[in-house]
């Protein structure tokens, strides 16, 4: 179903009288919130996101040979944010209550996206894709797990109370292709991905609070920023 749905905040509960041929432990285990956000709607649905787009800002669905995505810009003004955020937090580290408090083993969190204008334009301190315990794309806010950009080159983060751990470089001079970006948390660490190449697993300062989704981006001075925000999937994994 979520292959089929232009943005979806729910589960599975509803189709257990359409499928047949399943046992009941597989449907359970398939019935918990997860979201997909493909832009069918060609337009952000309110119930499941909300925008800041500051000054003359812009955010607007777009496409390019098929391909659907929302579209965020800044106005041509230093420190301008632009970002969408989910408007619901999730339980981003449920397992740290132990498998046998809990049903749930991870968290997912992966999507696809893309620069506008060159890496150098964007504000490193405003850049931020991924987990934020409040609904801001700035990356010194404390709680969070994403990835953000460091001297213009990527990387990964977490910050539980105000300290941090990073990931290595991931890509040096972050470039303008559409790029896909995973995180993975479990209980015990967060794991980085970059066009399907993890990185080295963060296993201190994980942050044990609920998250909101943030993509954003800020202008570093005069000149528009932007960033083009692909296919946006969400899911937890089950204790087996």
């Amino acid at each position: 179903m979520a292959e089929n749905a232009g943005n979806i905040l729910g589960g599975t509960a509803g189709l257990i009288s359409a499928i047949e041929g399943l046992s009941v432990n597989a449907m359970i285990n398939r019935d918990m919130p997860w979201l997909t956000e493909f832009w069918e709607t060609e337009a952000l649905v309110a119930s499941i996101w909300e925008e800041t787009l500051d000054g003359a800002g812009t955010g607007a669905f777009g496409t390019a040979g098929g391909y659907m995505y929302y579209d965020i810009d800044t106005e041509a003004v230093g420190d301008a944010d632009v970002f969408i955020n989910s408007k619901y937090r999730w339980q981003i580290r449920p397992g740290i209550f132990s498998d046998t408090n809990t049903s749930i083993a991870k968290f997912v969190l992966e999507w696809e996206a893309q620069l506008v204008t060159a890496v150098t334009a964007h504000d490193n301190t405003h850049f931020f894709m991924g987990l934020s315990s409040v609904k801001s794309n700035d990356i010194t806010q404390q709680n969070l797990i994403g990835f953000n950009l460091v001297s213009d080159d990527l990387k990964g983060k977490t910050d539980a109370a105000g300290t941090e751990s990073t990931t290595g470089v991931i890509l040096a001079d972050l470039d303008n292709n559409w790029n896909k970006y995973k995180i993975e948390i479990s209980d015990t660490s967060v794991t980085f991905y970059f066009n399907g190449v993890s990185e080295a697993a963060l296993i201190t300062n994980l942050p044990d609070v609920a998250m909101y989704l943030v993509f954003g981006t800020r202008a570093e001075a005069g000149v528009a920023v932007g960033l083009n925000i692909g296919n946006i999937r969400a899911w937890y994994e089950e204790v087996a």
